[in-house]
């Protein structure tokens, strides 16, 4: 089976470099029409399901290539972006400015953030295995996709992968960007990361 992933498109504060988090921020103009572009790549891959976050940026990015595929969304939670506390619709510089005691300096990787009220890390890395699992039993169908969030994505490969969850995770996914796994007699493979040719020159 192949499992085809893809991140939401753009959304005002993507543009603006804020944490979303949980946050239900909806696509901007760029975002639908990155999201429009995306349906015919994701066509091209025939999924059988296409699950999504609960979030509205997530099944907005979503409905085009539903119904192209004339497939109903399966939005379920479990999918949803990581929460970061504190600094969910702050950028890195309103946070230092607000929150000195918590941050100073240069950004430090996302995997070693410590943010007041963020998600334990360890019921956000339960969620993504019961996602991941979620997505293989569906091993009766040829291809099912995902429509999901950057961290989300990025530990959900990770854990594809059999990598460290606990990081540094080497991979960043763009805004309608398409990966694609594959399962095959036991073996998990990685055919395609991060693929964006089909938002354009200037990513739609």
């Amino acid at each position: 089976m192949r499992i085809i992933l893809a991140r939401h498109g753009q959304t005002d504060s993507n543009a603006a470099n804020r944490f979303q988090g949980c946050l239900d921020i909806p696509l901007n103009a760029k975002g639908l029409r990155q999201a429009r572009l995306l349906a015919g790549l994701l066509a091209r891959y025939q999924p059988q399901k296409l699950y999504t976050s609960d979030l509205t940026r997530s099944k907005e990015t979503a409905q085009p290539a539903a119904k192209l595929l004339q497939l109903v969304p399966v939005a379920d939670p479990v999918f949803r972006e990581y929460s970061w506390g504190i600094l969910e619709g702050l950028t890195w510089d309103e946070a230092r400015d607000r929150y000195p005691q918590h941050f100073s300096g240069e950004r430090p990787p996302l995997h070693l953030l410590r943010v007041p009220g963020q998600e334990p890390r360890e019921h956000f890395h339960r969620r993504v295995q019961e996602g991941l699992a979620m997505l293989l039993a569906e091993a009766s169908l040829p291809a099912v996709a995902l429509i999901g969030h950057g961290h989300y994505l990025n530990g959900l490969l990770v854990e594809f992968l059999g990598l460290d969850f606990n990081g540094p995770w080497p991979f960043s996914f763009a805004s309608a960007a398409v990966t694609v796994l594959e399962v095959k007699k036991g073996r998990r493979r990685l055919l395609c990361f991060n693929d964006m040719c089909h938002l354009g020159e200037k990513n739609a």
